[in-house]
């Protein structure tokens, strides 16, 4: 792949800054999505990098182009993008992204959809000067990853936000339980399958654990529905393996 290669990426949030970082070698511009001052719809490529429900409207307003144009959701057909005589695709980075955190970009999975082969091998070539994994998927299979990185990520990530505020509340930092969530991590990696290295009270059926645990969320009953949920899907899930 040419580093001309021209790229605007349209969009200011965390998602279009680090891409704008991990696309430098390139000649790139990043757009602002509500003037679209700048933008060059003469491009190779115009990448849209907004939230899922102004993508459709950012689109019509860049109206015809020969760019190649796509956006970076994982939840949003392909279809969105649909113009007459416009090459179109998805630039899908399978990552949380937060400005200030920095990341190896080679290590972030890219999931590639285009319109036809050729806008698909132009982006998967450019996906593939940012990282070593590059993977085509049509707009359902990045429907599947995107649920599954919502609970692997989102919900997760808000169960460590609890697990912090009960640690807080007695004076603990969270640093006491990473090492736990590394572990965590690394085992379910390790074995491929997450359930069978399920462990905890709710899988030993430890009904006074459970119940002490119950009543020290008294006070916090949205959170006492959250771990007697988990706890009886995890039971269920054992039981069925």
């Amino acid at each position: 792949m040419a580093k001309n290669k021209h790229i605007n990426i349209i969009g200011r949030g965390n998602v279009a800054t680090h891409l704008y970082k991990a696309l430098s070698d390139f000649e790139v511009n990043m757009i602002n999505p509500h003037t679209l001052d700048g933008l060059d719809r003469n491009a190779d490529v115009i990448i849209i990098s907004v939230k899922d429900d102004a993508i459709s409207e950012v689109s019509d307003r860049i109206g015809s182009t020969n760019a190649i144009v796509a956006h970076t959701s994982g939840s949003t057909s392909i279809d969105v993008l649909q113009m007459e005589d416009r090459k179109y695709g998805v630039f899908y980075p399978l990552q949380t992204f937060s400005k200030n955190i920095e990341l190896d970009y080679t290590k972030i999975p890219f999931f590639i959809e285009g319109v036809d082969i050729k806008t698909e091998c132009i982006l998967k070539e450019i996906a593939g000067h940012i990282s070593n994994h590059v993977y085509t998927a049509d707009s359902h299979k990045r429907k599947i990853i995107h649920i599954a990185s919502v609970f692997s990520c989102n919900f997760v990530n808000h169960l460590w936000g609890v697990a912090n505020e009960i640690l807080q509340e007695e004076g603990l930092p969270f640093s006491v339980i990473t090492p736990l969530i590394e572990e965590s991590v690394r085992k379910a990696e390790v074995s491929g399958n997450p359930y069978s290295v399920q462990t905890g009270p709710a899988i030993r059926n430890d009904i006074n654990i459970m119940s002490t645990h119950l009543s020290m969320l008294d006070k916090y009953p949205e959170l006492q529905e959250i771990y007697s949920i988990l706890s009886k899907s995890i039971q269920r899930t054992s039981k069925s393996k």
